[in-house]
């Protein structure tokens, strides 16, 4: 049955729910009550106190619901709230296709920590045994979503306990990030600026410069591909010599790519440039104008048509470029932030500087992404002391 409920502030400043609901058989009034105490805003107690509501019968109490249900309505919620196209149809994929196979038909409150490992087991397992073959990592993807979902619904009160937190997902996969070897990394970086600061006389001269520049300004300062496609000509600044990363290019179904920026609670961040960099980005932005009308200061750079581009595009024409420098077919536009990083730490950039640069959420995830560079740090380090223990058997 439909409810219609609005939540209010009780007198400890916790968020609650008592929607009115008809009257019971007795002729007494039904009208269930929940407190949402993990609520931090308004928003998210409408949005678990909506979730309750939806699973009310007419006695005011929560009826059982199958969990591929339940998900659905948690991923529209979730996307209500504001979560990125791309997770939410992540979100979908994971419901659909997995919950969908093998939890289809499942009651979300009889769902034990034992039923969970076992489905987590599932998706591990080759398809000839019955199982998805689903990579380590997917599996941990799959394992937070639900773990996320089954938090929500205890905390809107549709669950009393929340099984997941039983369940231990499997160990990562470690992936070292493909870089640009030394060998290759000169002739990339001159090619890429060469198409961008040659002679660009046509449209397509300046199609081919755009894609190039995308691909050279996350070479030189680490930025990922959404955040390249984000940049704005106001973002530039040769007074402070940096550019202010604050934002990323969307791709959602239906619609054109948008500019989203920094979501609250995260860091926007100054990358810093040389001069001869400066100058480089400064001569691209002056050559732009002669082909594109109208920019501004909120106007991106990595445009051909003063419109943001798709960071899949911008991906695709560098592999393109790629394949035509003969580099090595594991190299991605990825990559190059990879190689940046890696360069940036052979060169003695220490953790802190590095993860702050990258925007890394912390320096624990920039020490795990490259611990196999820092490998070789262990003998600079051996040397540096056997140098100070001379100093010191020398005195």
């Amino acid at each position: 049955m439909t409810v219609n409920v609005t939540v209010r502030l009780d007198r400890d400043g916790v968020w609650y729910a008592r929607p009115y609901m008809g009257l019971a058989a007795d002729g007494s009034k039904v009208k269930p009550y929940r407190r949402f105490p993990d609520a931090r805003s308004r928003e998210e107690a409408q949005a678990m106190a909506d979730t309750w509501a939806s699973m009310l019968t007419a006695d005011g109490k929560v009826h059982s619901t199958v969990i591929s249900d339940l998900l659905a309505e948690y991923i529209d919620m979730r996307e209500k709230m504001g979560a990125s196209p791309n997770t939410v149809k992540t979100y979908r994929l994971f419901c659909r296709k997995y919950v969908g196979t093998y939890l289809k038909g499942a009651v979300a409150g009889e769902l034990t920590a034992v039923d969970l490992t076992r489905f987590e087991m599932r998706l591990l397992a080759p398809e000839s045994d019955g199982g998805a073959d689903l990579g380590r990592n997917t599996v941990i993807g799959v394992h937070h979503f639900l773990r996320g979902a089954f938090n929500h619904w205890v905390s809107s009160g549709v669950l009393e306990s929340n099984p997941m937190t039983s369940v231990r997902h499997p160990s990562p996969e470690r992936h070292e990030a493909a870089v640009v070897d030394e060998w290759d990394l000169p002739r990339l970086d001159f090619a890429l600026e060469a198409q961008f600061t040659g002679e660009v006389e046509t449209l397509e001269d300046y199609v081919r410069a755009v894609n190039a520049f995308a691909a050279w300004l996350s070479l030189r300062t680490g930025m990922r591909v959404g955040e390249v496609c984000a940049e704005r000509r106001r973002d530039v600044s040769r007074k402070r010599m940096h550019l202010h990363v604050g934002g990323t290019v969307i791709e959602a179904t239906g619609r054109k790519p948008y500019r989203r920026d920094v979501p609250k609670g995260r860091r926007s961040r100054n990358v810093s440039v040389t001069h001869a960099d400066m100058r480089a980005i400064e001569g691209f932005i002056e050559m732009q104008g002669r082909f594109v009308a109208g920019l501004t200061a909120d106007s991106p750079i990595v445009t051909v048509d003063g419109s943001w581009m798709r960071p899949t595009t911008v991906s695709t024409r560098f592999t393109e470029l790629r394949r035509t420098l003969g580099l090595p077919d594991g190299v991605t536009f990825h990559g190059l932030r990879h190689t940046h990083a890696t360069m940036c730490l052979d060169a003695g950039v220490d953790i802190k500087t590095l993860s702050e640069r990258m925007g890394h959420a912390d320096e624990a995830t920039t020490l795990k992404l490259y611990a196999h560079v820092l490998k070789g740090r262990d003998q600079a380090a051996a040397e540096a002391f056997e140098r100070s223990m001379r100093g010191v058997t020398e005195k």
